[in-house]
């Protein structure tokens, strides 16, 4: 028997869908010579004290998605540690939307403090 996701579980899945596409423009804007998907994932679970913790099934669909919008860029580079790897750059319409984001998500969160008084 299939079990039903209560509406709990279904909003924080939404809402954390939205969260990390703005979090991964975060990390990667602060990051202006570049960092690869570890890396990314590592600063998404450290900084959110695992809140935002992603395995690389979520990650790289992430990244693929905010690339194909001219969000992101990527590059390859040597590693020291073995292969080359990816590494992903924000794009001067990235930096244009996450601006925007962090403006807009700024008014929503403000508006849901007032609404809770």
């Amino acid at each position: 028997m299939k079990k039903t996701q209560s509406f709990e579980e279904g909003w924080k899945i939404e809402i954390r869908r939205g969260l990390l596409q703005y979090a991964v423009l975060a990390i990667v804007r602060r990051h202006e010579k570049g960092i690869h998907g570890y890396g990314i994932a590592r600063e998404l679970a450290e900084k959110t004290d695992g809140l935002l913790e992603v395995k690389e099934g979520t990650l790289y669909p992430i990244l693929h998605r905010l690339k194909k919008e001219r969000l992101l860029n990527d590059r390859t580079e040597k590693s020291d540690a073995g292969p080359t790897r990816k590494v992903y750059v924000l794009t001067g319409e990235g930096d244009r939307v996450y601006r925007e984001l962090s403006f807009i998500l700024g008014e929503m969160l403000e508006k849901l403090e007032v609404l809770k008084g």
